[in-house]
């Protein structure tokens, strides 16, 4: 008989179908249990995690072993498995008897996922990644973004495999089959690995997330537009409410206000980083400026940094020694006493670089355990830039890190947001205009950068100098002389913009227009949170609404936001249009209802006012009326609602809504309408479910495009 070896250790396979798509195969030693071995911290808590039910450690030849649809066959002497799903195969993993490392074939398909890995932005053929690299690696993250790497990868194939421990390991795509190797510090006789067959798809992404727990809903207000500020008290002026009114005055639509701490910045919220006490120049009176603020309609959200790297525990853990004060109940008190002036509604947990994974997911709990103990009834907000998975399952929002303020980054940030969406959260953006100022920087740039943030799922203002990363800044003074430029001295890496750049007129009033162009897209958007809370991203690569077009799959410039929205951002200086690739169809200017006939690439204008945008035909889009913030008060009807129409092709669409801030919505407190769109009558089909206003009936004004027509249907619920 072979018996199965690593590094000499007799060792086990064991196999579990854990749904009708997802197969398990655990390698570890023979006398150990899966059970208890590998960690289930960055699963999903609500699923019972059981021994598998089949092992094997030894045989002549080869052995077929079946369950619940899928088949694996061993090959004792080869030391490989071959998994089949209704006799199609899904993968062949070899493990290497000498380190433990697994290889399997790439085929021809393209390499996606791997979270915010690094190297390759798109395709992730071609490059190794390293799983333990985190955080703001330098050299990696100025063009690109801060580093979580997800141990996900998704082909275009057919396949996924999510290598699930051990955590500190390699995945190396650079040849004609990857492998999973163990980092020196890992035991070698260890390897927890999920198949997916992911026959579509968004099969690959649903069956992670139903792994490592689905994303709960973020409040509304969370897709609205968030500002961040840095240096609040400049040359005598407190900017806090000053550029609070001004935004209101000037129908700037903004739903939160971001401070940071002080330390890196001159005048943040608080003394100095990681400390919970006001800055008496900037909040002289918090509580009273917390409330004046929130009487305008924002949210806001503080900076916290200088995490504990040993951070441990949960908020609900009794009989903890108040000397553990690293342990997440004790930590937790602080951000309490703060919450007790501050009433804010979000957290900023940032930096946690050089925190291991353990700590990292107890930080994630930390924040949305202790919000919903603050606020138990009030969906929680925060916003981290390290993560892992199993954070999705605790409402991960996470951005790309301080990365450049470059035509170059910008560019990068589509295909690496895209892989964020399959792979890490659905809940991704970046910082709007870059972080680190530099000489490309001016207001063409960041123009044209928050044109890609509208149609993203979260959207932030935010870097260096603040005072230009928002709209109104540019306009406000007159030179670079008169604002904080926020540079660090001595810093390799900071950069002052040019002198020319200021003022600029033009800014404001574009960034004017595209908010209120996401925020009369609010419903669709946050349709796709909905969506996203079952496993569906909210960023989609071409290859999720076209995966039989090749083409479209290759396409890491341009993406579709949900189902209905094809995007093409423009990221070269001085460009007035750029080419899109349509797949076969017929497609409509989102801005303009102009028709394109699909099927190849087409040039089309991008002047600096507009970013391409296109639904195709059957297309139905949720719309409202433009606001300036999300109205989170307690309502007793609908609210207004148009359906815009895409002719030319029959189709259907659900649109979820819910009161947008409570946990109503894991009690079914929602209403639930599904539209159908026949062309040749053009006719409209509405019926719904409500148990928020059930037996109400409710107007609703349909659009079609192109022509404008308009219309209303009654939809009873």
């Amino acid at each position: 008989m072979n018996t199965l070896k690593i590094d000499g250790v007799p060792v086990k396979v064991c196999f579990e179908a854990l749904t009708c798509k997802t197969f398990r195969v655990a390698i570890l030693p023979v006398e150990e249990s899966v059970k208890d071995v590998f960690s289930t911290l960055d699963l999903d808590e609500d699923r019972q995690w059981n021994e598998p039910p089949i092992a094997t450690h030894g045989g002549e030849g080869e052995a077929a072993y079946k369950i619940d649809g899928f088949t694996a066959i061993v090959n004792y002497k080869e030391f490989s498995i071959k998994i089949f799903k209704d006799n199609k195969h899904i993968q062949t993993l070899n493990i290497c008897g000498k380190t433990g490392s697994v290889t399997f074939p790439l085929d021809k398909g393209r390499i996606f996922g791997l979270g915010h890995g690094y190297a390759k932005h798109f395709d992730r053929k071609g490059a190794t990644y390293d799983l333990q690299v985190n955080g703001q690696v330098r050299g990696i993250m100025e063009l690109y973004s801060a580093t979580s790497p997800t141990p996900l990868v998704i082909s275009t194939g057919g396949w996924a495999l999510y290598f699930h421990q051990p955590w500190k390991s390699i995945i190396n795509l650079e040849g004609e089959k990857g492998v999973f190797c163990k980092k020196p510090m890992e035991p070698l006789a260890y390897a927890d690995i999920f198949v997916i067959d992911a026959d579509k798809p968004e099969t690959a992404t649903q069956e992670y997330y139903k792994l490592t727990g689905m994303p709960p809903m973020l409040p509304k207000y969370a897709f609205g537009y968030q500002q961040s500020y840095r240096t609040l008290v400049h040359n005598g002026v407190n900017y806090v409410k000053k550029t609070a009114q001004y935004m209101r005055d000037n129908e700037i639509p903004c739903d939160m206000l971001i401070y940071l701490g002080t330390g890196y910045c001159d005048n943040g919220w608080n003394v100095f980083n990681g400390v919970f006490d006001w800055h008496p120049e900037s909040f002289p009176e918090p509580e009273k400026t917390m409330q004046e603020l929130h009487d305008m309609g924002y949210k806001i959200n503080l900076h916290i940094t200088r995490c504990y790297s040993g951070l441990h525990g949960k908020i609900g853990d009794a009989d903890v020694s108040p000397m553990e004060y690293d342990h997440v109940k004790n930590y937790w008190k602080k951000h309490v006493k703060l919450y007790g002036q501050a009433k804010n509604e979000c957290w900023w947990p940032d930096d946690a670089d050089e925190v291991d994974m353990r700590a990292r997911l107890a930080r994630w709990r930390m924040y949305y355990e202790g919000s919903l103990q603050l606020n138990p009834d009030v969906r929680p907000f925060q916003m981290q830039r390290n993560t892992f998975p199993g954070a999705n399952k605790w409402g991960g929002v996470i951005w790309t890190g301080d990365v450049d303020s470059k035509w170059e980054t910008l560019k990068n940030q589509v295909p690496i947001g895209l892989n964020a969406a399959l792979s890490s959260s659905p809940y991704w953006g970046t910082d709007t205009g870059g972080f680190y100022s530099d000489a490309e920087f001016d207001g063409e740039l960041f123009i044209r950068w928050f044109q890609h943030s509208v149609f993203t799922p979260m959207m932030r203002g935010h870097g260096r100098s603040s005072f230009l990363r928002n709209p109104w800044g540019w306009t406000m003074f007159n030179s670079l002389d008169e604002i904080p430029l926020e540079l660090t001295k001595n810093f390799w890496h900071d950069t002052k913009p040019l002198e020319s750049i200021m003022p600029d007129t033009r800014v404001e009033p574009i960034c004017r227009d595209m908010l209120n162009a996401r925020y009369e897209l609010l419903p669709y958007i946050y349709n796709l949170s909905y969506e996203a809370t079952k496993g569906l991203p909210m960023l989609r690569p071409m290859w999720f609404k076209y995966p039989t077009d090749d083409i479209a799959a290759g396409l890491g410039d341009q993406y579709m936001f949900g189902d209905s929205l094809l995007v093409a951002p423009v990221t070269a200086k001085g460009a007035a249009g750029r080419g899109v690739y349509f797949p076969q169809g017929d497609f409509y200017c989102y801005w303009t209802g102009e028709k394109v006939q699909g099927g190849g690439y087409k040039d089309v204008e991008a002047g600096l006012d507009r970013i391409p945008v296109y639904a195709p035909a059957g297309g139905i889009i949720a719309k409202a009326p433009v606001v300036q913030y999300v109205d989170t008060a307690k309502k007793d009807d609908f609210d207004p609602l148009t359906i815009e129409i895409y002719t030319g092709k029959d189709g259907t669409y659900t649109l979820y809504e819910d009161d947008g801030i409570s946990m109503g919505y894991t009690r079914g407190e929602n209403t639930v309408t599904h539209f159908v769109w026949d062309d040749a009558k053009g006719e409209l089909k509405a019926e719904g479910k409500s148990t928020m206003f059930p037996g109400k009936k409710r107007e609703i004004n349909v659009r079609l495009i192109p022509g404008r027509e308009e219309f209303t249907v009654v939809a009873t619920y």
